[in-house]
């Protein structure tokens, strides 16, 4: 690569959502980006993964109408609403082992009627259960329950919080539980009440679209890193894959580039757009950085399993997304929304025994869940198997404080991903908005100085 050797030149390490999000704004606004991604293609933990003759996604991401910076880039890429997404306003089942069936759909009303009504309404729970999730969707909207930031000793798990705010049963196994696990990745025993607290908030009490699940009628590769790779290209940009860094080089406390083998690249700027995991041991041997690197270490890891079953294609259950209670699976939805009837994604969530059973066993487990819960349906044809055991940090009590800001105490380095410090879990929201800031702040840094 030619040495570009002005304040306008940016090496973005890792091409996932984060790493696309902070080079698709710098090349919007006219820096030079070069994007290294060791893998064979974009997309991070949000990417394509071939299943027979069909491209299906290597774990479901349903976005929500809060995820504001993630549509937003949509737009700048040049992505039709209608063509590429789906909008549905929140309904959601759920169904449990034992046969009962609870049942919560926001009407559409502004915000934060139709969280009240909604909750008022909620089929499946009894009186005193609405009465007490009622209570708790009030202090919400009105900030009346403000645990820590995370950051603090003084925080707590979201099992403690429902405690304290009397949650009934059915409202935690039902309700909060579900949505702790499939927003944060992490069990109510363990997760932290303050970002769950956040992302119930920016959920249910900005505006009444918010809550509105997002589904994608294309495969996750061409929802984002196929149009961002396309933009960063045409504008000047260039996007390399299987080119993976090896060393960040500094100089006198300033950044100077990167090596990949024995190659080097050369720019102002570096942003290491990877996990925690992945970037420790670039930053680990730096003095000025060692402080990052020990709360790097600090990081601990949630995995997502996702089970595709394929059904014939009259195969079509009542809703595109529902919620399983008391079994191995834990969310079934139905890909028939990106042109794919009769194929269902079955996703389980964090960790458990099921990561101690082999693909079969995991296959056949799922497979008589379905069975019970659907006796209609024909048993399934095929079946795929996707683990990822690192999909998300463990959104822990008191995790925040292990997060690092964007800016580094290196001249010209930073860092992205949705384990940098902010309100949020690991979302794609969360690594688009780390993407974006960081974006933003070098040209802040930049235009102070010019």
């Amino acid at each position: 690569m030619p040495s570009q050797d002005n304040n306008k030149t940016v090496i973005v390490v890792g091409g996932g959502w984060a790493g696309l999000s902070c080079a698709v704004e710098l090349s919007r606004i006219g820096y030079h980006v070069t994007v290294l991604e060791s893998a064979r293609q974009l997309g991070g933990r949000a990417r394509r993964v071939a299943f027979n003759e069909q491209a299906v996604d290597n774990g479901q991401h349903v976005l929500l109408g809060a995820y504001r910076q993630t549509l937003a880039l949509f737009k700048i890429l040049g992505l039709s609403f209608s063509d590429n997404l789906v909008r549905k306003s929140l309904d959601l089942h759920l169904l449990c082992k034992d046969g009962n069936k609870f049942n919560l759909k926001l009407p559409t009303l502004i915000t934060p009627l139709n969280l009240f009504f909604g909750l008022l309404r909620a089929k499946g729970f009894n009186l005193y259960d609405r009465w007490r999730a009622l209570v708790f969707g009030f202090k919400l909207f009105t900030n009346a329950i403000v645990p820590s930031n995370g950051a603090n000793n003084d925080d707590i798990s979201v099992a403690e919080l429902l405690r304290k705010e009397n949650q009934t049963t059915n409202n935690i196994n039902a309700l909060w539980g579900p949505i702790c696990l499939a927003s944060l990745n992490t069990t109510i025993d363990e997760a932290s009440a303050g970002i769950f607290v956040r992302v119930l908030h920016d959920t249910f009490c900005r505006s009444q679209n918010d809550a509105d699940l997002i589904l994608s009628r294309v495969d996750l590769g061409a929802l984002l890193p196929d149009p961002a790779m396309d933009y960063i290209e045409q504008h000047a940009g260039n996007v390399y894959l299987s080119k993976r860094v090896t060393q960040i080089t500094i100089e006198q406390r300033h950044i100077t580039g990167v090596l990949c083998d024995k190659e080097r690249y050369v720019a102002k700027h570096v942003v290491l757009a990877i996990p925690p995991n992945t970037c420790m041991p670039l930053i680990k041997d730096h003095p000025a950085l060692h402080d990052v690197a020990y709360n790097l270490s600090g990081f601990s890891y949630n995995p997502i399993v996702t089970i595709y079953l394929k059904y014939p294609k009259s195969v079509k259950p009542d809703q595109p997304v529902q919620a399983l209670i008391g079994m191995t699976s834990q969310w079934i939805i139905d890909r028939r929304v990106v042109g794919q009837p009769g194929l269902m994604a079955v996703v389980i969530s964090g960790p458990g025994p099921h990561m101690e059973k082999d693909n079969d066993e995991l296959i056949k487990i799922v497979e008589n869940e379905l069975a019970e819960c659907f006796p209609h349906w024909p048993s399934p044809e095929d079946a795929l198997v996707i683990r990822e055991k690192r999909a998300t940090f463990n959104c822990r009590v008191g995790v925040n404080a292990l997060r690092p800001e964007n800016k580094t105490e290196i001249d010209g380095l930073w860092l992205a991903g949705d384990y940098t410090k902010s309100a949020y879990p690991a979302t794609l929201e969360s690594a688009v908005l780390s993407g974006h800031l960081t974006a933003r702040l070098i040209h802040r840094g930049y235009l102070t100085k010019n």
